[in-house]
């Protein structure tokens, strides 16, 4: 069966799932950082700041069960809180040429991932970081502890910003799949039906426009094909519609599994399909429907397939240059009308004209 192009998934989970990807990223990262500075703080004198990092490791650590356990948003507001009281605590300690300031830059990309708050209470918040980061990094806030190592403190401002630059550019990255990952989920929901995942009937008209152009430059022969599965409503009524979804399903990955790249599969309406052929005439359609109708008999062996016999029935059309494509469509449903009135399963082909050319009994009719 086609597994559905469609994911029946909320959007909010989407989202949840890109997020904790930049979350389980990022923390682990973040607490190891934290983790390496407690003996480097511990035996550099500044016992505050180690004891600070121990807090810190802690808190990341929580904030990445709290991410597993789907409270994301809780996570970010306790990864921005951290951040800003390390900060500041740490640049109050050491002064701005530590570099620790740079952490709540990187940090407002991720504060904009609370999709609990509104709005305007990200946006403060992220503008918040920001200026706590400008005002830190001008130099306001004078170090209170004379740094026994200051000669190092341009190394580590070095490498503080490197760490929280990457951090941001790596949660940049992670937010833009995200933002394209959306972008392909929309593209989908336009132009796929959601339960077979087959072109819809909107996008199958663009498709059958482009390809009637290219027939008209080309002068290459396009044939039509209209196909319905026959008494369709009476496996809905015997055995429901979750077995009537599992039937389209089967039939549709039937057909599309037996036509070419370059051939066009949509799912007309309900229970019928429209095949468009490039460069084929109706005689090759018509040899390809046969093989379609044997290997359905296959499928009606199935255990996911109803008791009952499931057939098909056909109408073929040949497109010719002095003809729309809706009217080679139509001759199309014409032949597929008399299909089904002459016994269903069957092929039917439609002359030019509209008339019949011939009709093809292709199993017992049912």
């Amino acid at each position: 069966m086609i597994k559905p192009l469609l994911q029946k998934q909320e959007s909010s989970a989407q989202s949840d799932y890109h997020r904790l990807q930049v979350i389980l990223f990022i923390a682990p990262m973040a607490a190891l950082l934290h983790f390496l500075l407690i003996p480097f703080f511990y035996f550099t004198g500044v016992e505050i700041l180690a004891w600070l990092n121990v807090i810190s490791v802690l808190i990341w650590a929580y904030g990445i069960r709290l991410s597993n356990r789907n409270r994301i948003n809780l996570a970010i507001q306790l990864f921005c809180c951290e951040v800003l009281i390390h900060s500041v605590v740490a640049t109050y300690y050491l002064g701005a040429d530590s570099g620790f300031q740079y952490y709540l830059w990187s940090m407002s990309a991720l504060a904009v991932m609370d999709t609990s708050s509104s709005r305007w209470r990200v946006f403060i918040t992220a503008i918040m970081l920001v200026l706590v980061f400008a005002l830190l990094n001008v130099g306001l806030v004078r170090p209170v502890l004379a740094f026994p190592f200051s000669e190092y403190l341009l190394y580590m401002k070095l490498i503080n910003m490197l760490v929280s630059g990457i951090l941001s550019i790596l949660a940049v990255m992670i937010m833009r799949g995200l933002h394209l990952s959306q972008q392909a989920e929309l593209k989908m929901l336009a132009d796929r039906d959601s339960l077979t995942g087959l072109f819809n009937r909107r996008q199958g008209g663009v498709l059958l426009e482009q390809a009637y152009a290219h027939a008209l430059r080309t002068k290459q022969p396009l044939t039509v094909v209209m196909a319905d599965i026959d008494r369709f409503k009476q496996i809905n009524d015997s055995y429901g519609h979750a077995v009537g979804d599992v039937v389209l399903c089967q039939i549709a990955d039937l057909l599309h599994s037996s036509i070419r790249k370059s051939d066009v599969l949509i799912r007309w309406g309900g229970e019928e399909f429209l095949l468009l052929f490039q460069d084929a005439s109706a005689k090759a359609a018509e040899n390809l429907l046969d093989n379609v109708n044997h290997r359905l008999e296959l499928l009606c062996s199935e255990d996911s397939m109803p008791e009952t016999v499931v057939t098909l029935s056909f109408g073929i059309a040949q497109w010719h240059s002095d003809e729309s494509m809706d009217q080679t469509i139509m001759r199309a449903d014409n032949a597929l009308y008399l299909s089904k009135q002459r016994g269903r399963n069957r092929i039917t082909l439609a002359d030019e004209s509209g008339t019949v050319n011939n009709a093809v009994h292709v199993n017992n009719p049912v």
